[in-house]
C-alpha cells in the first residue's frame, strides 16, 4: 500500500536533512568549529519544521479516512517515525554543542565514534525503502541497528571507564561519556522507528521482540502477516496486562493471539491441559507457543460464537437456551471432578492480597478503621470454620466473557483458563454472580436479564449442594460474594457504584458473621446477588 505522495516527499526531505546533521555532527567530532555548529543550529529549525509538516498532513490524512482504512496505520506510523527522526537530529545537535567543550578532540580517536556513524547512515538509508515497500525485513534490519549501537557503546563506556578510573584526561572523558550516551540514544530512536514500521500490520504499538515472535508463530500456521489478507483485530479492555488479539486470515481462518508474562501464560497452558484432559474441546487447542525468560507468546484456536455478556445485553431470545447448557454442563462438570478430599477457603486474605489495587483507584475503600478491622479479624475466624466438603475442577476467574456459547451447535466454551485448578465450586459461582451485577447497566430489561442469569446459576449450585449433603454452601458462597464485590471495584470508576457494592459487600459479611456457629443453617438472601 503506497503511502501518501504529499508526506512521501516531506519525509524524504526530512530523512535526507536528518543525515545533513549526522555528518555535520561527525565533522565536528572529528574537527570543531563555531561555522560548523551555527549552520547545524540553522538546520536544526529546517528539521522541526519538516516534521510539523509531515504530522500535520499524517493527522489530516487519518481523519480523511473511514474507521477500519488499513492506510490509517501508515499515517501513525509517520507520525512516529517522523518524531523519532526529529529526536535523531537533536541529539546530533546536541554532540556538535559538546564539542565546545573538548580540549583535545585527537583523544576520542580510539573510540572509533565512525562506526555508531556508519550504522546510523545504513539505518537511515533503510528507512524509506522500509516504510514505502512495506518491507518488514528491512524494518526488522533498522530494529537490529539499535543493538549493535548499544554494543558499541558498552564497549566505549568501558574504556572511558577506564580512562576515568586512571584520571586520564577527565574532562574530555566526561564530555565523550556524554556524546556516546546521544549516540546510544540515537540508536533507541531508530529501534522505535522500525518498530513503527512493523506495526502499520497490526494496528498498535508491539516491540520488535513481541513482533517476531508473533511473526514466527504465525508462519508455523502457514499464515504470513505481511500478505493484505491478514487483518490483526486488537482485543481492547483485557486487565491481565498481556496482550490480546484475534488474527485473520481470509485464506487459511483465524487464531487467536496472546503474549505476556511467561508465568500467566505458563498458567494458561497449564490450565488448557488440565481442562482438555477433562473435557476435550471445551477450551482452545494450543497452535504454537513460546516461553521465553520474561514474556511468552502462545496461539489458540479461533472460537466460533458470543460471549455471555454480549448474550445477556443484546439477545434475550436466546438466553434461556445458553443457560441450560451452562448448568447442564457445571452439573457434569462437578460430578466428572468430584474428589471428596475437603477444601479451605481464604476469601478474606485473597481480598487482601488485592487492596493496593483496589486503594489506587478507590482510596477510601477497605481504608482500616476500628469496625473494618473487628469486621476482618471475625471474618478470619469464621473462615477457619468453613469447609467445602469436596473439591472440583473450577475454572477460577468465572466472569460471563469468559463463557463462550455456539448457539447452533448446542455448543460452550471457556477461555482465560490461567487460574483453574481444583477447588471449591462456590468460589466459581460468587465470581459469576458478581460478575453480572457489578455492570453499571441501568436498562431495566437488561437487569432483569442479569438477575434472570443470577438466578439460575444460584438454583443450579444450590441444588447441587443441596444432593451432595453441602450443608455450608451458602455461607462460603457469601464469603465469596464478600471477596468478588469488593475486589471487582479496582475495575471500575464510577465512585458511587464501587461505594454500592462495597457496602453490599460488608452487609454480606456482618449476615454471615450473625450466624457464626450455626453455619449449616444460614440461607443467603436472593437480593445480595440480584440488581436492586
Amino acid at each position: 500500500m503506497p503511502i501518501d505522495e504529499g508526506v512521501n516527499i516531506d519525509l524524504q526531505f526530512l530523512i535526507l536533512e536528518v543525515k545533513k546533521q549526522a555528518r555535520a555532527s561527525l565533522a565536528m567530532l572529528e574537527k570543531p568549529s563555531v561555522t560548523k555548529l551555527a549552520k547545524i543550529k540553522t538546520r536544526e529549525d529546517y528539521v522541526d519544521n519538516l516534521k510539523n509538516t509531515l504530522e500535520t498532513k499524517s493527522y489530516f490524512n487519518i481523519h480523511q479516512r473511514a474507521e477500519g482504512d488499513g492506510q490509517v496505520n501508515y499515517f501513525r506510523a509517520l507520525i512516529s517515525i517522523g518524531a523519532n527522526l526529529e529526536r535523531c537530529s537533536d541529539f546530533f545537535e546536541s554532540i556538535a554543542r559538546q564539542m565546545q567543550h573538548v580540549s583535545d578532540p585527537a583523544s576520542f580517536e580510539p573510540f572509533e565514534l565512525k562506526k555508531y556513524y556508519a550504522l546510523i547512515f545504513k539505518a537511515l538509508d533503510l528507512v524509506y525503502p522500509a516504510l514505502s515497500l512495506n518491507d518488514l525485513d528491512q524494518a526488522q534490519k533498522i530494529c537490529d541497528y539499535e543493538i549493535a549501537i548499544d554494543d558499541l557503546y558498552d564497549a566505549s563506556y568501558t574504556k572511558i571507564r577506564s580512562n576515568l578510573r586512571q584520571r586520564r584526561q577527565v574532562d574530555d572523558m566526561l564530555s565523550l561519556l556524554t556524546i556516546v550516551r546521544y549516540l546510544e540514544r540515537v540508536g533507541d530512536n531508530f529501534l522505535k522507528i522500525g518498530e513503527a514500521v512493523l506495526n502499520i500490520h497490526v494496528g498498535e504499538s508491539m516491540g520488535i521482540n513481541q513482533f517476531r515472535y508473533l511473526r514466527r508463530g504465525l508462519e508455523s500456521q502457514g499464515i504470513d502477516i505481511r500478505s493484505s489478507n491478514v487483518e490483526f483485530k486488537p482485543i481492547m479492555n483485557t486487565r491481565s496486562g498481556g496482550r490480546v488479539a484475534k488474527i485473520v486470515d481470509r485464506e487459511r481462518g483465524q487464531v487467536f493471539y496472546k503474549e505476556g508474562e511467561t508465568d500467566k501464560i505458563d498458567e494458561e497452558i497449564r490450565g488448557l491441559a488440565l481442562w482438555e484432559k477433562q473435557f476435550p474441546g471445551l477450551t482452545p487447542g494450543v497452535l504454537w507457543h513460546d516461553s521465553r525468560e520474561a514474556h511468552s507468546t502462545i496461539l489458540l484456536q479461533c472460537l466460533d460464537g458470543i460471549d455471555m455478556l454480549e448474550l445477556l445485553i443484546n439477545s434475550r431470545s436466546k438466553l434461556d437456551k445458553a443457560l441450560d447448557i451452562l448448568t447442564s454442563h457445571l452439573v457434569k462438570q462437578w460430578d466428572k471432578t468430584k474428589k471428596n478430599k475437603p477444601v479451605k477457603v481464604d476469601y478474606v486474605l485473597q481480598m487482601m492480597k488485592r487492596k493496593g489495587d483496589i486503594q489506587s483507584v478507590h482510596a477510601h475503600l477497605l481504608a482500616l478503621d476500628d469496625e473494618l478491622d473487628s469486621l476482618l479479624a471475625a471474618a478470619k475466624k469464621l473462615e477457619k470454620q468453613l469447609r467445602a466438603p469436596f473439591g472440583t475442577l473450577i475454572h477460577g476467574d468465572f466472569n460471563i466473557d469468559n463463557i463462550i456459547f455456539h448457539l447452533a451447535d448446542e455448543k460452550m466454551y471457556f477461555v482465560d483458563v490461567h487460574r483453574s485448578g481444583y477447588g471449591d465450586y462456590a468460589q466459581d459461582v460468587s465470581v459469576f454472580l458478581v460478575s453480572n451485577i457489578r455492570i453499571p447497566l441501568f436498562s431495566k430489561d437488561i437487569r432483569q436479564r442479569l438477575n434472570e442469569s443470577n438466578r439460575r446459576m444460584y438454583a443450579c449450585a444450590a441444588g447441587y449442594a443441596a444432593a451432595h449433603q453441602d450443608g455450608q454452601f451458602d455461607a462460603r458462597l457469601a464469603m465469596g460474594l464478600f471477596r468478588s464485590l469488593i475486589t471487582s471495584t479496582r475495575f471500575m470508576f464510577d465512585k458511587s457504584f464501587s461505594q454500592s457494592m462495597y457496602h453490599r459487600a460488608i452487609l454480606i459479611l456482618q449476615d454471615v458473621l450473625a450466624h457464626k456457629g450455626k453455619l449449616d443453617d444460614y440461607k443467603l438472601r436472593e437480593d445480595y446477588f440480584l440488581y436492586g
